[in-house]
């Protein structure tokens, strides 16, 4: 069975990025967005990245299909979350190069290259923090 995490792997190593991905967590309390890139600092000082994914909205199943994430059509729920990973995958791999990590016209350019994202907004809850 494959986990979050793996997806993640696979999905870095697709688009092209050598690197390990960051923890995936998925948060019953993250409603406002269906996915967050965080950079948090742990007990030693030391920054770390996660990613976030909504239990609330990524695992509803009464959405009315199809669904548009990231500006592409989506018809189901596995294609939603994969949408929104690659999404907080390419806020990580530009953080990992130590370059803007927010929504920069490098960052539209990398959605649109690497998975072909035609929005760099999520269209699932709020997308102002995503």
């Amino acid at each position: 069975m494959s986990t979050t995490r793996h997806r993640a792997a696979a999905i870095l190593r697709h688009a092209g990025w050598d690197l390990a991905p960051p923890p995936v967590v998925w948060s019953p309390r993250l409603t406002r967005c269906a996915g967050l890139f965080v950079i948090e600092k742990d007990s030693r000082g030391v920054w770390r990245p996660e990613i976030r994914l909504s239990i609330p909205l990524l695992r509803r199943r009464d959405w009315p299909w199809p669904l548009e994430v990231c500006g592409m059509r989506c018809h189901d729920a596995e294609t939603v979350q994969r949408r929104i990973l690659e999404h907080e995958l390419i806020h990580f791999a530009l953080w990992a190069q130590q370059k803007d990590w927010g929504h920069t016209e490098e960052f539209r350019r990398l959605a649109f290259e690497r998975f072909g994202h035609q929005s760099i907004t999520h269209g699932i809850g709020d997308d102002d923090s995503a």
